[in-house]
Parts: C-alpha cells; sequence; structure tokens
C-alpha cells in the first residue's frame, strides 16, 4: 500500500478558516490541534517507513491515522464511532486539521493501521511520540521520582476446562490442515475427528466417568493427528495451529508405561485457551485471572504540595509494560526501568513501589544502579520469634548473633548450579546442643540450627528495620497515587478487560491508553494554567 504525496494547498472551506473561532483557547480541540498534533507530524517519517513507497492503492495519511487513535482511546469510542466522527464531529475535523468537506474512510482501516504497527514492531510509537514532548517540556523528567505498581488484565477469552481447551484446539488444527490437504490424501480418521470435533458440540450432560473417557479419546485423538502430520506432511507442521496442538497435547498429556495419561498437573505458563494462547492462568493472594498483567510507572514529585479538588495532575505515564500473568513484579520492574532508559534516556532517581517489587535482588540491583527503591520488602516466610529477623547478621565480618547471644561458628557461600543463585548458610554448632530455646527454635533431627540468608541480606535487614520506624509509613505517601492512576485507566480507557487477543497487540492498545492518558492529562493540565492566569489577571 502505497502514501498520497501531501497537498499543501487548502480551500476556503477548511476547518480552520470556518471554525477557529467556535473554539476557545481552553477548548481540548484546539488545545489538541495547536499542540499535540504538531508533534505526531514529527512522526511522519517513522510512519512511512511502514508503507511501500510506490505499491498498492494510496493508502490513508498515516499522521492523520494517529490522531484519530489517540482521540478514539482519549474518548474511549470504537472504530465505528471513531471513523464516524472523523467526519460529522466537528471539533475532531478541527483538531485533525481537516478540510469540512472530508469524507473519511471505512472503520476496518483503523484495524489495518494497528496491524501494521504491530507487525512492523512499532507498538509504543505513538506513546514515544508523546513521552517524548513531555520529556522537552520538563513535565517528566529525566532523573525524577517515580512510582511503580502492576493490575491485572482479564483476556478476551472464556474459561475453558482441559476438556473444553483440547477439543478446541484438535478442531483449529483439523480446520488449518483441510485448508492444507487435499482430499485424496486425508488420513483413513479424518472423517471420524472432522465429525467428531468440527461438526460436533460438546454435550455438557455427560457424566463425570463419560467426561473423563471423553478427555482421554480426546489424548489420544491428538497423537494421532500429530504423528500423522509429521510422518506424512512435515512441512505442515509449521502451522501455527499445528504448533498450538502440539503444544496443548504437551501440556496436558503423558505417555506412562507405554499408556497415554493425563498429566496431573498444567505447567504455569499454559494454553488456557486456544484462541489468545498468550492469555495464561495467575492468581495473586484471594484474586485469580486469566489474561495478562501490567506495570504503570507514573512520575511523581513528593515535595509538591497536595492537590486541591478541581486542579489536575501533573504526574505522567513514563511506561505502561505489559507482561504474562504469571510473570513477578521483579522481571517486570527490571525490564520497566530497561526499555525507559533505552527509549527516553530516563533513569529515576528514586522508585516508590510495594512490597511485590521490593526484594533483596531488586534492592542490590538498584543500589548498584545509584537508584534508590524506596517500598516494604517481603516479611520473612517464615513465622514465629525465631526467624532471621530474630537474627543480627553481619555481612562484612561474616557472623551472625543469634537471639540468646551465641556467635556463629561456620560461615558458608554456598552456590546453586540448579537455581542458579548463591546464599550464605550460617551454623551455630554444638552451641545449640544446650540452649534452653532450641526447640522453639529449630525443628532438624540434629536439633542445630542452621541460618540461610542471600547474599545482601544487610539491604532486607536495614529495610525492615525501616519498616519499623513511624516515619517510614509517611514517607511511602507518594506512592499510593499510583493507585489512583489504575483507577482511572480502568474507569477511562477500559484498561481492566482487554478487547484484544495476543501479547503484542494487547501490548499495542496498553501504550495508546499510555498515551491518551498523557495527552488528556497535559491538555487538562494546559487549560487549567490557562485560566488560573486569566483569574489572576482580573
Amino acid at each position: 500500500m502505497s502514501l498520497k504525496p501531501i497537498d499543501p494547498q487548502r480551500s476556503f472551506y477548511h476547518t480552520s478558516t470556518l471554525c477557529g473561532e467556535l473554539f476557545g483557547a481552553r477548548d481540548r480541540y484546539r488545545l489538541f490541534r495547536e499542540r499535540i498534533l504538531p508533534t505526531l507530524f514529527s512522526l511522519r517519517s517513522q510512519l512511512d517507513s511502514l508503507y511501500c513507497e510506490s505499491n498498492g492503492r494510496p493508502a490513508v495519511d498515516p499522521v492523520l491515522l494517529a490522531g484519530v487513535t489517540l482521540l478514539q482511546f482519549m474518548e474511549k469510542a470504537p472504530d465505528r464511532v471513531a471513523a464516524e466522527r472523523a467526519v460529522y464531529h466537528l471539533g475532531w475535523k478541527y483538531a485533525l486539521d481537516l478540510e469540512l468537506d472530508y469524507e473519511g474512510f471505512h472503520p476496518t482501516v483503523l484495524v489495518y493501521f494497528r496491524d501494521r504497527l504491530e507487525e512492523k514492531g512499532a507498538e509504543r510509537v505513538i506513546f514515544d511520540c508523546v513521552l517524548e514532548l513531555l520529556v522537552e517540556l520538563g513535565l517528566v523528567k529525566k532523573k525524577g521520582k517515580q512510582r511503580l505498581d502492576s493490575t491485572h488484565i482479564l483476556g478476551y477469552v472464556k474459561e475453558m476446562s482441559r476438556l473444553e481447551c483440547a477439543v478446541e484446539t484438535l478442531r483449529l488444527a483439523l480446520e488449518a490442515l483441510e485448508q492444507e490437504v487435499p482430499r485424496a490424501e486425508r488420513a483413513g480418521f479424518w472423517g471420524r475427528l472432522w465429525a467428531l470435533y468440527v461438526q460436533s458440540e460438546l454435550n455438557w450432560r455427560l457424566s463425570k466417568a463419560e467426561r473423563k473417557s471423553r478427555y482421554r479419546q480426546c489424548g489420544q485423538d491428538m497423537q494421532e493427528l500429530i504423528q500423522w502430520v509429521e510422518a506424512n506432511h512435515p512441512e505442515l507442521g509449521e502451522l501455527e495451529a499445528v504448533k498450538l496442538l502440539r503444544r496443548v497435547f504437551c501440556e496436558q498429556f503423558e505417555v506412562v508405561e507405554g499408556a497415554l495419561q493425563p498429566t496431573l498437573k498444567r505447567p504455569a505458563r499454559s494454553v488456557q485457551n486456544p484462541h489468545d494462547p498468550d492469555a495464561h492462568y495467575a492468581d495473586k493472594g484471594k484474586k485469580q485471572w486469566i489474561g495478562y498483567k501490567v506495570h504503570v510507572v507514573e512520575s511523581v514529585d513528593p515535595n509538591e504540595p497536595a492537590k486541591v479538588k478541581g486542579e489536575p495532575t501533573d504526574n505522567f505515564i513514563a511506561e505502561i509494560l505489559t507482561t504474562e500473568a504469571a510473570q513477578d513484579e521483579m522481571a517486570g520492574l527490571a525490564e520497566a526501568l530497561k526499555r525507559q532508559h533505552n527509549q527516553h534516556e530516563i533513569k529515576p532517581e528514586a522508585l516508590y513501589a510495594d512490597g511485590g517489587y521490593v526484594t533483596e535482588k531488586t534492592l542490590t540491583e538498584a543500589e548498584q544502579g545509584g537508584m534508590e527503591l524506596l517500598g516494604p520488602t517481603r516479611p520473612d516466610p517464615h513465622p514465629g520469634p525465631y526467624n532471621a529477623d530474630a537474627f543480627s547478621v553481619d555481612i562484612e565480618k561474616r557472623q551472625a548473633i543469634c537471639p540468646q547471644g551465641n556467635v556463629s561458628t561456620q560461615w558458608s557461600r554456598i552456590r546453586d548450579a540448579y537455581m542458579g543463585t548463591e546464599y550464605y548458610r550460617i551454623e551455630w554448632g554444638n552451641q545449640c546442643d544446650s540452649c534452653p530455646v532450641q526447640k522453639q527454635c529449630t525443628r532438624s533431627k540434629s536439633g542445630r540450627r542452621i541460618l540461610v540468608v542471600g547474599l545482601r541480606h544487610d539491604l532486607v535487614e536495614k529495610r525492615r528495620k525501616e519498616m519499623r520506624e513511624a516515619e517510614f509509613s509517611k514517607n511511602m505517601h507518594p506512592r499510593n497515587g499510583i493507585e489512583g492512576t489504575h483507577s482511572e485507566l480502568v474507569r477511562g480507557y477500559g484498561l481492566r478487560r482487554t478487547k484484544y487477543r495476543g501479547l503484542s497487540r494487547v501490548s499495542l492498545s496498553h501504550y495508546l491508553m499510555g498515551a491518551a492518558c498523557n495527552v488528556k492529562r497535559y491538555l487538562n493540565l494546559l487549560a487549567f494554567q490557562m485560566r488560573t492566569a486569566t483569574l489572576e489577571a482580573a
């Protein structure tokens, strides 16, 4: 698809000529036209590279589509409504600098535009464009302070049982192979599988024994189809539906002593629904979901006075990272900081986070990177008065003192090659034999306490001491605002339940939500500053 050359000529029917006086200085459509649209035009060369120079019919201007997409996410409008507003909504036409008689485009053009962004790896191009503007204006500081938290995203799929998932996966594989394998070359069992999995629906009135038998039969049919493809058409093994079939089969079944058996437990990142293999199961406390996880990083100034009612925020989203639902917070923290630095050279001097992000590993990495990681660390998993917190551990002197005042006699550094971890193992030897609290301190058969701590346990110990001080809770107040940002994204932009499938497409939608949120906050801040200046002048 090629691009039309830009026509600099304007008619007397242009919105800038006829409608300029209809939108006041503080109107959001005027502010979008004056402050955001020029920034989007700077993306032209980058967006143009996504299209072929001379092949295919002329495409809609990608800068226009970027502007429509931003307005669409700002106003939570579906594709059809967004396409109609580009034609009939005077505010949108003025904001996008369109002719009054602009005839618009088909709603699917927006779908193809998002497809192109995803296929070319340009998911965050609009978000980065808006964020770069905020950095240039000094609204987002490269060396400032930030706050971070994650929230769950519900996938655009239904929750399936093992049997449902296996049957649906087999159906999709059969339909994909039906397009590739000629009728004369199909296997003898093809008609049976087609009638059972494509032309029939699963009967949910089956008894427990019947469902169990049907599940085993489905596993055998999956195995038979996979073996037939590998033996007769190995090139078809590269089809996505066949790859998915093989993956689901390996996750749900195993061969034990020559017999096919269901696995006792599915892997952590197993396929829950074949229509979106990237949507995984995860649980966090009492919360369980199938979908994704998003980490939101927002700028914050802890020295700024509290906002009064009606005053807009001047904090902006610096990164919005979408990950698999089962990925932990530590990996999300590292990736979010890495992307900020690579894209905009943002390296915060302090980061507020909750206990999920603050561990010995992240505290060590923050210290090495010159960043202060602020937040409560995870408590000791072992309850009772004689857990690791009750011991005084001196990493530099390589010694520890137990609650009874005894000094350790042995200090070893252990490297676990299987787990890829290192830790210190501390022992007190025969001092434990005559200890009056031996039974309360340890349950080992030898009766001797062994304490295991990380290489930088001193950082965890220091943070836990800070948590017991009254000032710690007060110093953590700037983190609380990230919950309000989550609420804004959920209520105003539909963050909680995605409308897309696949990690890359869901990530694209979240970057567009982050860009729309930043634009709306920026425009609200400009309008407030103009209104305040007018009142002060009066």
